[in-house]
């Protein structure tokens, strides 16, 4: 123990470039992933270039991401568009750190990624051609502009960040109206910078408005609502449950609940309590994927890296891990069709707690879904197989 104290900034940093390390090392096994919607926004990039043609990969289109994956994708292979995704994910984090952080870097900042980085939802869905880091990346970069008041930089980024993930236009909104500064600038050129920002992030949804002939209803997705009102919260519930850790959420509510008076004095508490609070409602909307959660995580483990308590963010990090390896399934979820290729359609969810494969197992055997989104035997779909770069003979 003793040895561990007085070593302990250099054995995180170790730990740290260990599981960067073995991210990379998963960014060139993983291929193309198991995202459904990976190859849409690829083909989607795919057709603009080959064809002229304007094909929206999902229903809002999120552009940014099928230009940037597409073109990796064509251009480099599964590797290189991996490696960005999650390049990305640790740039993102160090740019929210230092947004809410004084922008003060300090040797605990690999403390802080580490902590990140254990968590299996941010870990494992940022090593795949999927956007969700791409939009934090791009938000963090304008939030770390907006608190140096390089206003220009901070709308450019913002909109970008609108443009990868249509959503983050809420999330911007509360930065620039809500973000506290030692000398307050007024609200009108908030209002200037937000009316800025957003007609430049919408700018990248003119095409999809075109093709829907200015129809607004690609602006939302279907909700899932098959189990009515009830199975929606049940979703939420269950989801957010996961995703904070089904040992580590205990944890946390309990450092929450005794920590609750030092956690309001964070700075900017309020910017960050908007932030998680917009995120959760977001995802109440539709329950859907996992990383849907992905700023409201980063934000609870910024709150606790703040208490500088490092009993808790040690315990954290060791209950994540055990998640990589064990995974303690409180709920038994029977499925519409429950083969491995059909979409995931939850119809009922019975209490039957059950130990099952971790994370890190499950993201391994999951490398052979890409296989369930390719349709035929071309050499295009080979090459989708293989993760090798899809750009045309």
């Amino acid at each position: 123990m003793g040895f561990f104290l007085k070593n302990e900034n250099l054995i995180t940093r170790f730990s740290f470039f260990l599981i960067f390390i073995l991210g990379i090392y998963l960014c060139f096994i993983g291929g193309y992933g198991s995202d459904e919607d990976t190859l849409p926004m690829i083909y989607s990039f795919e057709t603009k270039l080959y064809d002229g043609r304007f094909v929206s990969s999902r229903f809002t289109g999120n552009p940014v991401a099928e230009i940037g994956i597409g073109f990796l994708s064509v251009f480099f292979g599964s590797f290189v568009t991996n490696l960005f995704t999650y390049l990305f994910l640790v740039l993102g984090l160090v740019l929210f750190y230092l947004s809410f952080n004084n922008l003060k870097i300090s040797k605990e900042v690999y403390l802080f990624l580490f902590l990140c980085l254990t968590n299996p939802i941010l870990f494992f869905d940022n090593l795949e051609p999927v956007d969700y880091s791409w939009a934090l990346f791009f938000f963090s970069l304008g939030t770390f502009f907006f608190n140096k008041k390089i206003f220009e930089l901070a709308i450019l980024f913002f909109a970008i960040s609108i443009g990868v993930r249509i959503n983050y236009v809420l999330f911007v909104a509360i930065i620039i109206f809500f973000f506290e500064f030692e000398e307050q600038i007024s609200i009108n050129r908030r209002l200037n910078i937000f009316l800025s920002t957003f007609v430049f992030g919408g700018m990248f949804y003119v095409p999809i408005w075109f093709e829907n002939k200015f129809d607004l209803s690609w602006l939302t997705a279907a909700r899932p609502m098959d189990q009515g009102f009830y199975g929606l919260i049940a979703r939420f519930i269950y989801k957010t449950y996961i995703s904070l850790g089904y040992l580590s959420s205990f944890l946390i509510l309990f450092f929450i609940i005794k920590n609750l008076k030092n956690i309001l004095i964070i700075n900017n508490f309020k910017v960050l309590l908007l932030l998680a609070i917009s995120n959760l409602l977001i995802f109440l909307w539709i329950p859907g994927e996992f990383s849907y959660l992905q700023l409201f995580l980063v934000i609870i483990l910024f709150i606790i890296f703040n208490s500088k308590n490092k009993k808790i963010i040690y315990g954290l990090c060791l209950l994540n891990f055990i998640s990589w390896f064990i995974f303690i399934n409180p709920l038994t979820i029977k499925y519409k069709q429950p083969e491995l290729c059909a979409p995931k359609n939850a119809i009922s969810a019975k209490i039957n707690i059950k130990v099952e494969n971790g994370y890190l197992m499950k993201y391994l055997d999951s490398r052979e879904h890409i296989r369930c989104w390719v349709q035929g035997n071309t050499a295009r779909d080979k090459r989708i197989l293989k993760g090798q770069p899809l750009k045309r003979d």
